[in-house]
């Protein structure tokens, strides 16, 4: 009597295993918050890792992932505490930083000669040829502060900092905010 009542159970977990499945294909897929419970894995032509400081240098073709954070540099330098990764900084003609802010949003894109990502306050600096591009806006200058709690975004032309580009100047695209489709709309020679 024992054989079917464990034929049973093990048809039951069969049944659920695709819903497992499916659950964890979400949850990984969706960035956001959970990005930080994730590991991080590096891919570089070499490694420096210093425990004693906290800090650890990658060079050469540099890749990150974590969740959804994906950073390629040149060169990306991680500096942690006991409490785990602090800061980091990549460095790369352009180094490139994404994310996906929210399940359902589009990816974040960042770019700079230099990116620095303040783990803890969520903020990231772009130096150097900088761009984000959130959604379908895009924010280009030398220097561009975004902050990724507040969705804020202080971007700087050349007068601030030393000019790389041939426009020192903060350049901006907004797209328009998307209108109701069932909006009745008035021909203009009315």
């Amino acid at each position: 009597m024992i054989r079917p009542t464990l034929t049973k159970l093990y048809r039951c977990c069969l049944a659920l295993l695709p819903s497992l499945a499916l659950l964890t294909a979400t949850t990984n897929v969706s960035a956001l918050p959970s990005d930080r419970e994730q590991p991080i894995h590096i891919t570089a032509d070499t490694a420096e890792v210093d425990d004693k400081t906290g800090s650890s240098v990658y060079r050469g073709k540099v890749k990150m992932v974590q969740g959804s954070i994906n950073l390629k540099g040149d060169q990306i330098t991680i500096f942690s505490n006991a409490n785990g990764v602090t800061h980091l900084v990549a460095i790369g003609t352009p180094a490139h930083f994404q994310q996906r802010p929210e399940k359902g949003k589009a990816l974040t894109h960042a770019y700079g000669n230099t990116i620095e990502y303040f783990v803890v306050d969520e903020r990231m600096k772009l130096k150097k040829e900088a761009k984000l591009e959130q959604e379908s806006n895009i924010f280009t200058g030398e220097r561009i502060d975004y902050d990724m709690k507040k969705r804020l975004v202080n971007a700087y032309g050349g007068s601030q900092t030393n000019t790389t580009t041939e426009t020192p100047r903060v350049n901006m695209i907004i797209q328009p905010a998307k209108s109701d489709q069932n909006e009745t709309s008035t021909p203009a020679n009315e």
